[in-house]
């Protein structure tokens, strides 16, 4: 999902800006500004010992472009172990989906990942975003010539060859298969299900929207800044201090830009009608940027030439898009396990709960979890994976499967 960028631009624009572009240099020309300093997180030594068999493969998407990847199977595998393919959310990512500066390995939240499912016995499929070369020799990590034909459907594309792919190696017909997306990559796995293709044992989301894209970025756009004013409105009297901002900014979705200073206003205190404006002088930000982008060539490099992640059309799909990604999973009759952080920047999970009960019914199952954020690690936004939070999810997705392909 839209990862609210160029840090830089939001120093300026301060808590009245568009907090619109991408965060898409996380994966590849890493101009973003970095997150906050976390403490450095050590790789349990049970993940690094993990022994599995891994091998790379090259699949072709729909329109012919070439998607790469990488399979991990349990040491041992005879090809008819469980199998789960993921989805990586917005950004020029490979298969590993760096998104944390730990200096560790498990900065690499996809690779870490895949170490503990193959740990667990569940083989893992990871692939390349179209036009992103894998650890490359000449350091050329992006083919700009295919990076820029990304659209909503070749993204949906891309993971549904993937998705073949592992059909077809683990198990054939009797496979039994998971889908997991973080953020954006639910978008691409529901896709899939809207697109009438075969529904998985299991669909695993993290850090994901359920809402309509529209929705879920106008509020990233016009809401967060005002959501977060109001959480720190500690003792709930209507009125934020200084003191407040001081003490509850960092715990707030707002965060993520990492900065305070457009939150301490002039007078020393917000009150209700100042948090309304704030939400009135951002949504003009909003319209502007929404008529220059539709404005656009659809087929046009988005954000630039220089670094084109996409067509204008994948970017216009933000502003457009207002059916609900909840509605397009329904299509499966599958049990779905999504988790959230309570810190998360991009979604919130009181907007998706509801979301997934209106569509999903009792087939979701939805875990909150207490101090964490999007990529349910400490950071609001960032990894790396608290070691609690994914070795349950890993074990709660392994149970599913056990119980749904009676292995």
């Amino acid at each position: 999902m839209p990862f609210d960028v160029e840090a830089a631009a939001m120093k300026k624009l301060g808590l009245f800006g568009v907090s619109a572009v991408l965060l898409m240099a996380a994966a590849c020309s890493r101009k973003a500004e970095e997150p906050a300093p976390q403490p450095d997180v050590e790789t349990p030594p049970a993940l690094s010992d993990v022994s599995a068999d891994s091998r790379e493969f090259t699949v072709a998407s729909a329109d012919g472009t070439q998607i790469t990847g990488q399979v991990d199977a349990p040491f041992g595998a005879d090809g008819h172990e469980p199998v789960i393919v993921l989805s990586a959310g917005t950004g020029l990512f490979d298969r590993d989906v760096r998104l944390s500066n730990t200096g560790t390995e498990r900065d690499a939240i996809f690779a870490d990942l895949a170490r503990r499912f193959t740990r667990a016995g569940i083989a893992t499929v990871r692939y390349d975003r179209r036009g992103v070369r894998y650890r490359p020799a000449d350091g050329q990590v992006l083919d700009k010539a295919v990076s820029g034909t990304s659209t909503v459907e070749s993204q949906r594309d891309d993971l549904g060859a993937v998705y073949t792919l592992a059909q077809e190696e683990f198990g054939g017909q009797a496979a039994c298969v998971a889908l997991l997306g973080h953020s954006e990559g639910i978008q691409h796995i529901a896709g899939l299900a809207a697109a009438g293709a075969p529904a998985p044992d299991l669909v695993v989301g993290i850090g994901a929207p359920l809402q309509a894209p529209a929705d879920v970025f106008k509020w990233q756009l016009t809401g967060r800044d005002a959501f977060s004013l109001r959480m720190m409105d500690e003792n709930a009297d209507g009125i934020v201090t200084t003191r407040e901002v001081e003490r509850g900014w960092r715990e707030t979705p707002s965060a993520v830009f990492d900065m305070v200073e457009p939150f301490r206003h002039p007078s020393g205190r917000w009150t209700s009608e100042d948090i309304d404006n704030v939400v009135a002088v951002q949504t003009q930000h909003y319209e502007q940027a929404r008529a220059e982008a539709l404005a656009m060539d659809d087929e046009a490099p988005y954000p630039n030439a220089d670094t084109p992640m996409a067509e204008y059309s994948w970017w216009k799909n933000w502003y457009t898009d207002e059916a609900p990604i909840a509605d397009k999973l329904a299509a499966w009759d599958v049990p779905f396990l999504l988790y959230y952080g309570d810190r998360d920047s991009q979604v919130r999970y009181e907007f998706q709960q509801p979301a997934a009960a209106a569509a999903l019914g009792g087939q979701a199952e939805v875990h909150i979890l207490p101090g964490l954020g999007h990529s349910l690690g400490a950071h609001v936004l960032t990894g790396p994976m608290d070691d609690v939070a994914a070795d349950a999810l890993v074990a709660r997705t392994a149970a599913i499967l056990k119980e749904r392909c009676a292995l």
